[in-house]
């Protein structure tokens, strides 16, 4: 079992950010390797990183810092991104089956062409920030604005 990295991270949030991310799963992510199922990524900074098309499923986001990160055609069946910093995030045509989504920070986020009817935890105040396309799908009772 590989050791857990532990490290506080400052931010303007009262509760700093406590991570607890498996380095190693880090470290493939940051070289390049888009598949990682499962791994455990809870408050790390993954921003400007790239998984277009990788196996994410079950992996742990949780108040991960994922900004700018290529995301697309990626299969997040299960994932936990609770209070994860997705902004700017592509998640085009993404898989996001039984995803959780509370509390995350979805400003600019793109879900073209993306089935977000089975994700759980999303508010339509975060839908509000985000954008799809026509093929975007929303859960039950949300929509999500088009991208301009």
């Amino acid at each position: 079992m590989p050791i857990l990295l532990a490290m506080m991270i400052a931010t303007a949030d009262p509760a700093p950010i406590v991570s607890y991310a498996d380095p190693a799963a880090v470290t493939r992510i940051k070289a390049g390797q888009h598949d990682c199922p499962h791994c455990d990524f809870a408050g790390a900074d993954l921003s400007n990183t790239c998984v277009k098309g990788g196996d994410l499923q079950g992996a742990n986001f949780e108040r991960a810092e994922l900004t700018l990160m290529c995301m697309s055609y990626a299969d997040f069946r299960a994932a936990n991104f609770r209070g994860a910093d997705l902004a700017a995030a592509n998640l085009a045509h993404a898989r996001l089956d039984g995803a959780d989504f509370t509390g995350a920070n979805l400003t600019i986020t793109s879900f073209d062409g993306t089935d977000l009817s089975r994700a759980v935890g999303l508010t339509q105040a975060q839908l509000d920030q985000a954008c799809g396309d026509a093929d975007t799908k929303a859960p039950a009772g949300l929509k999500v604005p088009a991208c301009r």
